[in-house]
């Protein structure tokens, strides 16, 4: 049997070593929880947090939102706006040119070849419908001229045929074959005259070699394409004309307020050339924007057509805007991030807040209309904005 002192001195050892593992677990665990723990002395700071929610509770295009919750102090520095559509008129103000409507404009050219040999008009020039432009001598002129009247004079053989042949069957001499061929060869002569009627009146006016081309319509030389000695081909183009009636102005608006602009829209032209503004009203939009200004064309017909107006004349166009349907906010409430983000913040619940992506519209009388992002109904901040950022950007 072995000696007791060792086999109880053996046993305490086994008895101490499980409380100081219980001991060492103990002050680990609240170790940890007193990291966790905050101070009776410190308050909680604002928290930031990426909450995309759900799809239809955001604008269509939205990106996802950032929410953000204010200390209780802070709140009373906020203030908070439930938006609604109102209709506030304003002024859009955009650069303008005069120009010509695409079917106002028409290229005159020749349809034989030639040397120009005289020039009447000049660029910028305003003609009557008949008017010469210019005189060019064509061999090709002398040949159809010339195939016009071998087709007179075919044509009055044919007829004279044709009534003998007519003569003679009532005689009883006479064969109806011939008949028949004679009156089929006055059919092909009177087929010739009239093709060669109708060269003869594209070709213009003129004697032997000489052609005239002619203004078809009351119309300004917008371009000239050819000189006095040039040589031309068949078809080939000669002047641009406009007619002075069908010009409008154009005005280079931006993308942003091309929502604000209606059919119809009231507009005061300013054109250097005049004394004093004329008026007018939108007539279309361009369906293209301009890739590197961010800008659409919009088209302006004057009300006094009688107005006096040159292709490339310079202006600037006053279009007035309505708005029915948008929302309008003060600037306070409006937070551009990065030089080209446009944000307003709204109000989720009392003191948490969500930035959102608007697209704005030109300022009216002070306010500045919000094109797309938000809804009739949200509560918007429209002041304290930068505060609500700011702590925001603190906790990135």
């Amino acid at each position: 049997m072995k000696n007791p002192f060792f086999r109880n001195a053996f046993f305490k050892k086994l008895g101490f070593f499980p409380y100081f593992l219980t001991f060492l677990l103990v002050t680990a665990c609240s170790g940890r929880e007193s990291d966790r723990m905050p101070s009776s002395s410190q308050k909680p700071p604002a928290t930031t947090e990426t909450s995309p929610g759900p799809a239809e509770s955001k604008p269509e295009g939205s990106p996802g939102s950032r929410t953000v919750t204010l200390r209780p102090e802070s709140i009373p520095y906020i203030e908070v706006q439930e938006v609604k559509a109102e209709s506030l008129g304003g002024v859009i103000s955009a650069p303008a040119h005069v120009d010509f409507q695409a079917k106002a404009i028409s290229t005159t050219g020749t349809i034989v070849a030639g040397r120009i040999t005289k020039i009447y008009v000049q660029v910028g020039d305003r003609i009557k419908a008949g008017a010469p432009l210019a005189t060019l001598s064509s061999v090709e002129a002398t040949q159809m001229r010339s195939d016009y009247a071998r087709a007179v004079a075919e044509l009055a053989r044919a007829e004279d045929r044709y009534r003998r042949q007519l003569e003679m069957q009532r005689a009883g001499v006479g064969l109806e074959i011939e008949r028949v061929e004679a009156a089929t060869q006055l059919k092909q002569a009177r087929t010739d005259l009239e093709r060669s009627r109708d060269f003869l009146h594209l070709l213009g006016s003129g004697i032997a070699d000489e052609v005239t081309v002619r203004a078809p319509f009351d119309s300004m030389v917008l371009k000239a394409y050819v000189s006095v000695g040039a040589t031309v081909g068949n078809g080939s183009p000669l002047f641009d004309l406009g007619e002075p009636s069908a010009a409008w102005i154009v005005a280079d608006v931006f993308e942003r307020d091309l929502a604000l602009v209606e059919k119809g829209a009231k507009v005061v032209i300013e054109l250097a050339s005049l004394p004093d503004p004329i008026h007018g009203h939108v007539v279309a939009e361009s369906a293209a924007i301009q890739s590197d200004l961010r800008r659409a064309a919009v088209f302006i017909e004057p009300d006094d057509a009688k107005v006096a107006l040159r292709p490339g004349m310079y202006a600037r166009a006053l279009i007035e805007t309505s708005g029915p349907g948008h929302i309008f906010l003060p600037p306070s409430a409006i937070l551009i991030r990065d030089g080209k983000t446009t944000l307003v913040y709204i109000q989720k619940s009392p003191g948490v807040f969500e930035s959102r992506i608007v697209q704005i519209g030109q300022a009216q009388e002070g306010l500045i209309p919000i094109l797309k992002g938000l809804s009739v109904g949200e509560r918007v901040v429209v002041s304290g904005a930068l505060l609500i950022d700011g702590e925001a950007a603190m906790l990135l």
